[in-house]
């Protein structure tokens, strides 16, 4: 398939307002095209597919379990833009993405990107921050990182930047109510 040919393709898939089948259109495709058409999505096309969530949460996240077996890169791209403090963290009945985040070392901009959620979530969602900490513990415990992200708080120079350190340090050390790890 040609760009023009993959990128007509796309605009077919994002037109659609639903995330609902596109993992399943996907499949349709030869997985190297699938694989350029999810790398040719810009973040507005990602945004939309990952954080219009009404009734959508069970598919989003099929949709982003089959990203994983075709594009690494698109799937951690996704990931970044789901973290999204006013949507909250993405819950469905497969939490394959989320158990992916506490037991595989994920790229540092993702875990800043948890990070930050956990920084900004003004919404103060127990569930959701239950979460962050799994993924917190489950990265330090399996991948050693606690410095890199007490590293990254203190190179935010927030003024509450000791309490969002302990805060860390408190969810790690919680036992997790969840089967993410």
């Amino acid at each position: 398939m040609t760009n023009d040919e993959i990128i007509k393709k796309k605009d077919e898939l994002m037109s659609e307002r639903w995330t609902e089948d596109l993992h399943l259109s996907l499949q349709d495709f030869h997985p190297n095209v699938a694989r350029r058409i999810v790398d040719s999505m810009d973040h507005h096309d990602i945004y939309m597919k990952v954080n219009l969530r009404t009734h959508q949460q069970d598919y989003i996240a099929d949709y982003l379990e089959y990203l994983w077996d075709i594009s690494e890169d698109a799937y951690w791209r996704h990931i970044s833009i789901s973290l999204d403090t006013e949507e909250g963290l993405l819950w469905s009945d497969n939490m394959a993405h989320l158990k992916r985040l506490c037991t595989t070392r994920i790229p540092e901009d993702i875990l800043m990107a948890v990070v930050l959620f956990l920084i900004d979530d003004e919404r103060g969602i127990y569930q959701d921050t239950e979460a962050i900490g799994c993924i917190l513990k489950g990265q330090v415990e399996k991948f050693d990182r606690l410095e890199e992200i007490i590293s990254y708080i203190k190179c935010l120079k927030l003024k509450d930047e000791n309490d969002i350190i302990h805060q860390v340090e408190e969810l790690i050390k919680k036992e997790v109510n969840y089967i993410f790890l």
